[in-house]
Formats: C-alpha cells, sequence, structure tokens
C-alpha cells in the first residue's frame, strides 16, 4: 500500500470517528422517509446490512460496499405500505413507497450510484362547499340552537363537494461514490438532495452519508456509516420558513459470509444504530437500536431470509435467474409493523 492510500484510509477514519460524538436529537424526524429501507432482500433479513451491502441498494446502506458491486448494476422497488386490508394479496396500501437506482463501476476512478427514492399518499381529496343558499358563505349550518357552533343534528345547508386531489409527496435523490483505498478497505459516500410538498407548500434540502467497510478476513467483514453527517436541513416556504433539521445518526455491525459446497451459501449480519427518533419512550435500549438478519441461498437459487428489524420481525424469500452474462434477482420481503404489515417487491440485476 503506497502512501497516498494510507493517508486516504487514515483520514476515511480520522473523519468519521469524531463526528459520532455529536449525534442529534433535536429534528430526528425531519425527512423520517429515508429511515424506510430500500430493497426486498435487506428489509426481510430486518434491515442488518451495513456490513453486507454487496448489490446496488448499497447507494442506501452503506455507500462503501459499492466497490463490490458488478461493473453495471440496477434495483428497484416496489411497496405495498400499510395495506388497505382490502382482502387482495398485493392490496394497494395507504402509502406509495418505491425506490430505483443504478450503479456504474468507472476504472481507475471508482464506483458511481444515482439512486431516487419517493413516498407518496396520492389522490387525497379536498373538500369544499357549494353555495346553495348564494350567501358568500361556505359552510353554512341549520343551527337549531342558535348557538353559532354546528352540533350534532344540525344539518348542513351548503353541500360539501371534492374541489380537487392532491398528494403528499417526499423524494430524495442520492449521488454517491465510492473507492478501494486498500486490499481490505473502502469509504464511500452520498449526496442528498431533498424535496418535500404538502399540499400548496414545499421544502428542499441537501445532506451527506459517509460510510466505511472493512473485511479483514474471508468471509468477515465490517461496515459503519455517519448518515447525515453535516445535519440534513430542509427549509420550508410558508410564512415563517422554518428550517427542520435530521440529526447525525451512526450505523454500524458485522457479517459474516459462508459457504456449503454443491449446496449454496449464506450470510448473517447484524447492525446497531444510534437513531434516537426509532427509540420508543422508556425502553432501556442505551441508545442504540438493535437489528439482525439472516440469508441462505439454497443451490445459489433460491433465497430464505429472516430477521428482526428493531421493531418486529421480516421476512423474505429471492430468485436469482442468470441469462447468458446478465443476472436478475427477484425478491419479496414482508415486514410487520403496528400501522399495518408492508410487503415489498424488488427486481435487480448485474452484468
Amino acid at each position: 500500500m503506497n502512501t497516498t492510500k494510507i493517508s486516504l484510509f487514515v483520514l476515511a477514519i480520522g473523519f468519521i470517528l469524531p463526528l459520532t460524538a455529536f449525534a442529534a436529537d433535536e429534528g430526528s424526524h425531519a425527512a423520517e422517509f429515508l429511515s424506510h429501507g430500500v430493497g426486498a432482500r435487506a428489509l426481510g433479513m430486518g434491515s442488518a446490512f451495513v456490513a453486507i451491502a454487496d448489490d446496488a441498494t448499497a447507494t442506501y446502506w452503506n455507500p462503501a460496499g459499492l466497490t463490490n458491486v458488478k461493473k453495471h448494476s440496477f434495483s428497484a422497488m416496489y411497496s405495498d405500505t400499510f395495506s388497505t386490508g382490502d382482502g387482495s394479496f398485493f392490496s394497494k396500501g395507504l402509502v406509495n413507497y418505491n425506490f430505483v437506482n443504478y450503479v456504474h463501476q468507472i476504472e481507475d476512478i471508482g464506483s458511481l450510484g444515482l439512486s431516487w427514492i419517493r413516498l407518496g399518499i396520492d389522490d387525497i381529496p379536498r373538500t369544499t362547499f357549494i353555495d346553495v343558499d348564494n350567501n358568500g358563505f361556505l359552510g353554512d349550518f341549520q343551527d337549531i340552537n342558535g348557538n353559532g357552533t354546528k352540533d350534532e343534528g344540525e344539518p348542513y345547508i351548503d353541500r360539501p363537494t371534492v374541489a380537487e386531489y392532491f398528494s403528499n409527496t417526499d423524494n430524495a435523490l442520492l449521488i454517491s461514490y465510492a473507492r478501494q483505498i486498500h486490499s481490505i478497505a473502502a469509504v464511500g459516500g452520498n449526496l442528498k438532495l431533498l424535496s418535500q410538498s404538502i399540499f400548496e407548500n414545499s421544502g428542499r434540502g441537501f445532506g451527506i452519508d459517509i460510510g466505511l467497510m472493512l473485511a479483514p478476513y474471508k468471509g468477515l467483514r465490517f461496515g459503519t456509516m455517519l448518515l447525515d453527517a453535516t445535519g440534513t436541513q430542509i427549509r420550508w416556504d410558508t410564512a415563517d420558513k422554518p428550517v427542520f433539521t435530521r440529526g447525525r445518526r451512526l450505523r454500524f455491525g458485522g457479517a459474516y459470509q459462508f459457504t456449503f459446497p454443491s449446496f449454496g451459501k449464506g450470510s448473517i449480519g447484524a447492525d446497531f444504530e444510534t437513531d434516537q427518533a426509532d427509540l420508543e419512550e422508556g425502553t432501556d435500549s442505551d441508545g442504540l437500536l438493535f437489528r439482525t438478519g439472516a440469508e441462505y441461498w439454497l443451490f445459489n437459487t433460491l433465497a430464505l431470509r429472516c430477521g428482526w428489524n428493531g421493531h418486529g420481525f421480516s421476512a423474505g424469500t429471492g430468485l436469482q435467474l442468470r441469462v447468458s452474462t446478465m443476472t436478475f434477482f427477484v425478491d419479496y420481503a414482508f415486514n410487520t409493523h403496528t400501522l399495518g404489515g408492508s410487503q415489498r417487491i424488488s427486481v435487480s440485476g448485474q452484468f
């Protein structure tokens, strides 16, 4: 390893570790859609993926892992979140949450990735009234008891109607870069461009993530990621122009990857995250959210997954298909939640 690589390695570690001491609680709920996770593979493993991160979704879980991705890789996810419970297997969820990205390796430069995350509630009706009595006021009602307040049993005079439909959306564009700085170490980072809208108002912001991946022994990997390293700020265009800040959080963990000749391969991972926003009040967790998961590929064709994501159990499966020099994956995950189960489907490929 030459002097330049040694300097980069020391700089990477020296930059990440001191910043972790400033993890902030205030504003940690800002842009919370960034905490939902991406990719059915990782989500089926309980989101314990910071030390594995060896596919295109590494742009989200740990950008340093992009150095393990093949030259051309992509991933797309559909999410049925908080099912409406209409009885169908893939019922339309209350919230649409989707992800798509592409990763490209450039020789002697590094790994580049571009990702888009969108969470939205669409077709929300805005209700108003038709001025039936033509008095210039909307919402007139029969004030039977004469107290000036609409009470139960007092019908509207003006007729309610849907004036329009609108969407509440959260969007994030991740521009990722990673580079191998040593035979056992890689570093990476994200520039996050954020856009949020609620009816007639919108907010804009940006943030930075920094990741490190170590592979000291065959099959053994360690990963760490400092999310929102500079404090991700979102400024809204309302009258008082408030600014909400997403505080720094550290995600770190380890994984072991093993193989059984002629039968398949597997991975076991465990993560910790200093995400106060995800912790329930009154729990004795020492400020750390714990996640763990496992994956096993039977004959390198069919995958079975399970895990604990810090709030509930998760499970999933995957199928690998090879076409010439291309490899495609179809993955499914189910995550439990107090608001209802969430189903995730991903399609990805590499060549």
